[in-house]
């Protein structure tokens, strides 16, 4: 293995509490092939880039820029990288230390099949700080046995089902340059139009069995107002996702319309969800009830505008 197998991309904004232990976790990884971590400093004004400059490890690239946000930063960290396939590792989480060996004895297994697999989902772990426990989480568990790729097709649209997020799975480079997939650049969720780019461009979907990554929940504040409209940049996203969604699925001809309803409905759903996320997040916020109504109206369409009020409310009341 002469070739950087994986590059590890790290966006980096203010988290001198956790990166010291986020870049550790990456640079000792037991994968004996080769590597590289990048990490992104998006305009720290804490100690982070302090705490970066104590390391001295030949597989570590870092960068700086402008406070551009982290879908600039991982679509800089791609463009950066060498390596045959990304992972992506947020700067408060911890990669586990197989992670990469993991993911390459998942692809390479069975004299290298599933070497032209284009993305690799993988089983996480939550550290729910608010609770003082770690939670395992098995995206797509149902097709655990599963011999072969996972798709739109042969899942009847529940590959959707997995989480939105970039971690804990591994995307081949080339798959992403070539399908122009890419982070939308907005502040939040900006990995949603992300996973759907990503999911509804390949057929060739691997899911590995064990665990590679602790996701640190819990600890972050709400948002508070600023320079930003938050709910704005949700919606920019959820647009967008609509926009791939209908152009990769609903603008292709199919005979199999039973199928593709339950496609869709399956995609309504994660709206619902995505709503009821970042609506419970936006609580506090002054302009929240504008986020509220744009919900309403955009769940409308999928019949679960009423359903999104009533959640809303019950999880505001509660507050979980």
């Amino acid at each position: 293995m002469n070739e950087i197998e994986f590059s590890i991309i790290i966006p980096l904004y203010n988290q001198e509490k956790y990166i010291e232990e986020c870049l550790k976790s990456a640079l000792g990884q037991s994968f004996q092939g080769k590597f590289e971590v990048i990490v992104v400093n998006d305009g720290s004004t804490d100690n982070s880039e302090e705490i970066l400059k104590k390391f001295n490890d030949e597989k570590l690239c870092v960068f700086k820029n402008e406070n551009l946000g982290p879908a600039y930063s991982r679509n800089f960290g791609i463009k950066q990288s060498k390596g045959k396939y990304i992972v992506f590792l947020d700067s408060d989480d911890i990669l586990e230390k197989d992670a990469l060996k993991i993911f390459y004895n998942t692809i390479y297994c069975d004299n290298k099949k599933y070497s032209d697999t284009d993305i690799v989902f993988a089983p996480y772990y939550a550290i729910r700080g608010h609770r003082n426990d770690t939670k395992f989480y098995f995206p797509l568990e149902k097709f655990k046995d599963f011999d072969g790729f996972l798709n739109l097709k042969n899942t009847k649209g529940e590959v959707l089902k997995g989480n939105f997020e970039p971690w804990a799975k591994a995307y081949k480079k080339d798959f992403l340059t070539q399908n122009g997939v890419i982070f939308e650049e907005a502040r939040l969720a900006e990995d949603l139009p992300f996973f759907y780019a990503a999911v509804l461009s390949t057929e060739k979907i691997l899911l590995c069995k064990k665990p590679v990554y602790f996701y640190r929940r819990g600890h972050k504040e709400y948002l508070k107002e600023g320079k930003y409209d938050w709910g704005e940049e949700v919606v920019k996203a959820l647009q967008k996702s609509d926009e791939i969604f209908k152009s990769r699925v609903l603008g292709h001809e199919t005979k199999d319309l039973e199928g593709l309803k339950k496609i869709e409905k399956i995609y309504a759903k994660n709206c619902l969800n995505i709503c009821l996320f970042w609506g419970n997040k936006f609580k506090k916020l002054q302009n929240r009830r504008k986020f509220y109504a744009f919900c309403g109206e955009y769940l409308g369409k999928y019949g679960f505008s009423a359903e999104f009020y009533i959640r809303l409310f019950i999880r505001n009341l509660i507050d979980i």
